[in-house]
């Protein structure tokens, strides 16, 4: 369907919707007395005739693209094994960061809108003023959307640290009980603010506001963009030193302790994308009026901090792999070693029921495990086979392995 036709951004208007979209910008720059017809005033101009006016259109239609593709590969591999694998139990953090992923695809795919109808990555001269209106109908959903995929996020990764150290403490439940209430209330007072920070409220169309004729009364936008990434940037700090305090204190393979902290460490990027986003969004208004094109820094790190958000996230899961790749290539180095009148199939299995008679727990653990009990005197009982699997434990020296059965269940 073509554009309906509309004049360019500093020219005077071609239609009456044009002139009520002007005069809607002139309300909330507080000259509501100017003239519409002479259009709306910008202090960027574009270059001289025969200059190249520049686009960063391509480049956000290719980081939507990438950040769509890497949330779903990540999050749908994670769901995958959990669904297929009988050593990965399915749990409540599955079903945070399906949400978390769901939420955060939702940006991106806004601004795959906004590439098409909205002139998003071209710069204010060359965009109509119907594409204007447009670019601001998405733009406070996606900035409350955005508040509510990181405090997902973040409420996957505390409910996979409950499901990894569970019984360990009941200080750390609490502990991550109360993260997740924090995180909550958050996210909804993000998000309450974030539609109802203006008096009258501002729907996301600027020709309401031209009719309305009156200027809202809002919060002050700098500080509201810090005030939401204080409470986003403290509870980063957080996550990442739980699992080094945490896992550290529960009788757990240091391999398996040592995949958990690696991810973790992953979490520095995301600390390291919000401050660059705050002073990107904070710093916005001293470029001029050039919305369409500045907004696309701010979607740059706003994407690769989901991005890198859900890929951390499923970190740990997805380690299961390697896990499997690792038992996959010591099988073949010990299948050499076998009798060579053996075909490669009765090895195979061999080996793997050799795996999984090592892994069963006696009945007296599972036993222990059911009543709440510790197999080791003094030490937590951990849910390690729901991330990876029974091979991942250590047993402590006890002689007794504290492990999940094949079926799922966890001691």
């Amino acid at each position: 369907m073509p554009d309906p036709p509309s004049a360019f951004v500093g020219q005077p208007p071609l239609t009456a919707d044009d002139s009520l979209i002007v005069h809607g910008w002139q309300v909330l720059f507080g000259m509501g007395k100017a003239d519409p017809s002479e259009g709306l005033r910008v202090a960027i101009k574009p270059p001289p005739p025969g200059q190249p006016h520049g686009s960063n259109t391509n480049g956000l239609a290719v980081g939507c693209a990438l950040s769509i593709f890497l949330m779903a590969v990540f999050t749908g591999t994670r769901l995958f094994l959990r669904a297929t694998n009988r050593n990965l139990v399915w749990g409540m953090d599955d079903w945070a960061i399906l949400l978390a992923t769901l939420t955060a695809m939702s940006i991106p795919c806004m601004y795959c809108y906004k590439i098409v109808d909205a002139g998003a990555g071209k710069h204010v001269y060359d965009v109509t003023y119907w594409e204007l209106a447009n670019h601001q109908v998405t733009a406070i959903p996606a900035f409350a959307l955005f508040y509510v995929a990181v405090a997902l996020i973040k409420i996957s990764i505390v409910l996979f640290y409950m499901r990894l150290a569970a019984f360990a403490s009941r200080g750390w439940m609490i502990a991550h009980r109360t993260m997740i209430a924090f995180l909550t209330i958050c996210a909804l007072i993000s998000l309450f603010i974030t539609v109802f920070y203006c008096d009258p409220p501002i729907t996301g169309d600027i020709r309401e506001v031209g009719r309305r004729n009156v200027k809202p009364k809002c919060f002050n936008l700098v500080t509201l963009i810090i005030s939401f990434n204080a409470w986003h940037i403290l509870s980063d700090c957080v996550l990442l030193v739980v699992p080094f305090m945490m896992l550290w204190q529960v009788q757990m393979k240091k391999t398996t302790k040592l995949k958990v902290c690696i991810a973790g460490i992953f979490g520095f990027g995301n600390v390291g994308l919000a401050l660059a986003r705050t002073i990107v969004q904070a710093t916005a208004k001293q470029s001029g009026f050039d919305l369409t094109y500045t907004a696309t820094d701010s979607f740059a790190y706003s994407a690769s901090e989901l991005t890198l958000g859900i890929m951390t996230a499923n970190l740990p899961v997805l380690s299961f792999i390697v896990t499997r790749t690792v038992e996959m290539l010591s099988w073949s180095s010990v299948s050499s070693n076998r009798s060579p009148d053996r075909s490669d199939d009765d090895k195979r299995r061999s080996y793997i029921r050799r795996l999984h008679d090592e892994s069963k727990p006696n009945s007296e653990t599972d036993i222990r495990g059911l009543r709440g009990g510790n197999s080791w005197e003094g030490r937590p009982t951990v849910r390690h086979d729901v991330e990876y699997g029974p091979m991942d434990v250590d047993d402590g020296g006890s002689g007794n392995r504290e492990v999940g059965s094949r079926g799922g269940k966890w001691s």
